[in-house]
């Protein structure tokens, strides 16, 4: 990466170190969350740091190579591909628009650009910048906006329910494709929460919420084959042990971005990065300084509100979540999975790979009792007892269980070997394996991930 790119790379590193930090478990599952943990990430970074290798032997499997991604493992032929269906990209937990952080790293494709890419080859992609830690909720009802066009309405009972405005008069869009119904249907590609805010997009279309419902708002509902295809990737389809430690990730996250705020500030540069919260008033103020921005953002009650990303992302949050999206009868789902993880010999953990980015290993590490534990070997349950943590939910791509990427549980889920795709079935397409959370979006990553976006564009093209 350029030198001049360094600051950037730096703030961005810091969002993603902190909002990996690990996850505190009980195994009696109470419903009172722990106030404390028993070992720091400081020790668990020291533990990394005498860690050469894997204490025991691990068994790999082969770096998957991305032209060969097509879905069902068949080209498609460019007779079958409808590029003017609109493709639209959704980031997850912390991602940023095209134009944060100074539009030199994009969210999808690092230091490549995966829209631009994908419009050269003739696709209708747009990318959208919805709330980084908000709800799925709140996201879905910003990307609606995005896309159609209009000022965002969070929904008068849901705004009054969790204490926020209704509307943000700043959240106003021209809209990518204004034209878009049941006539003029849509693509969506999600990464990691981007997934679960897709679910969320389509299942409000749908159903809506008469609660909320006013006038044509997205509330209303019966908008149905509005979306074609969502594509899911790395998502947390029954959340993640990640995100449970909120007592050690809201300082973290503070502290590592306060920290290269000032260096930013030192280097003359301006890391732009806008939390989009400004229904809850948290918009940065005029002369108002970056750390300034971010502690006060930190502090707020939306870190532990159920209106959250922090509560979405939480395996309990998540099963809350699903019960509420379901899923549409008319919609068809896909999936990626993402590993970076191989099984010891000995006792089946899943040990990072050479290949997992170094800032996300101490979440993923297994780091053995009586230390607490990684995603690699988590165990117990989830903080407010809705899971029971076992071996399944060991391999994991740094961030999210690996095999908790498909449909959530209690739902179906079948293996695409390029059959046709009935509406409303979820399809696996398979494992991508030596692929961080963060290397298949390009991330903090040299690899070039967007031959592998091609693919899943001709396949979503050819699905309509």
């Amino acid at each position: 990466m350029a030198k001049s790119h360094l600051p950037t790379a730096l703030f961005l590193s810091a969002l993603l170190t902190a909002c990996g930090t690990n996850t505190p478990v009980t195994a009696t599952g109470n419903l009172t969350p722990p106030t404390s943990t028993t070992t720091t990430n400081q020790e668990r970074a020291a533990y990394l740091d005498s860690q050469s290798q894997p204490p025991e032997g691990v068994q790999t499997e082969a770096v998957t190579e991305l032209s060969q991604t097509m879905p069902g493992g068949h080209k498609v032929s460019a007779q079958a591909l409808n590029t003017s269906v609109p493709i639209v990209l959704i980031h997850g937990f912390v991602g940023f628009g095209r134009n944060e952080l100074g539009g030199v790293i994009k969210y999808w494709g690092g230091i490549y650009d995966v829209q631009e890419d994908l419009r050269s080859k003739g696709y209708n992609v747009f990318t959208a910048a919805v709330g980084p830690i908000s709800s799925n909720w709140d996201r879905a009802a910003e990307l609606y906006a995005q896309i159609k066009g209009g000022c965002v309405d969070y929904g008068a009972a849901r705004a009054a329910q969790y204490g926020h405005d209704r509307f943000d008069t700043a959240k106003c869009y021209p809209g990518f494709y204004p034209q878009w119904d049941a006539q003029h249907p849509i693509n969506l590609i999600g990464h990691s929460q981007g997934g679960q805010t897709s679910r969320m997009l389509v299942k409000l279309l749908e159903d809506g919420s008469p609660a909320n419902a006013d006038g044509n708002n997205l509330f209303v509902g019966g908008r149905v084959g509005w979306v074609n295809n969502v594509m899911m990737i790395s998502a947390p389809g029954d959340g993640s042990p990640a995100a449970d430690n909120l007592q050690t990730l809201i300082p973290n996250l503070q502290k590592t971005l306060m920290s290269l705020a000032a260096t930013a500030a030192d280097l003359g540069l301006n890391p732009i990065y806008d939390f989009k919260l400004g229904q809850y008033h948290l918009k940065r103020q005029p002369g108002e300084t970056l750390d300034a921005y971010i502690k006060r953002v930190m502090g707020s009650p939306i870190m532990t509100s159920h209106d959250s990303s922090a509560w979405d992302l939480r395996p309990d949050g998540a099963k809350e979540l699903n019960a509420f999206i379901g899923r549409s009868k008319v919609t068809k789902y896909f999936s990626w999975a993402t590993n970076d993880t191989s099984p010891g010999l000995l006792t089946g953990w899943a040990y990072p790979n050479i290949t997992m980015n170094p800032i996300i290993k101490l979440t993923a590490y297994p780091y053995p009792r009586p230390m607490l534990p990684g995603l690699g070997n988590v165990y117990g349950s989830s903080m407010y007892g809705g899971y029971q943590y076992n071996s399944s939910w060991w391999p994991n791509d740094g961030l999210v269980p690996s095999n908790y990427m498909g449909a959530p549980a209690g739902q179906s889920m079948e293996s695409y070997s390029g059959q046709v795709a009935q509406a409303g079935h979820w399809y696996d397409l398979g494992r991508l394996n030596g692929y961080d959370h963060l290397a298949i979006i390009g991330v903090l990553s040299p690899r070039d991930v967007r031959v592998f976006y091609r693919n899943q564009a001709a396949f979503l093209s050819s699905q309509n």
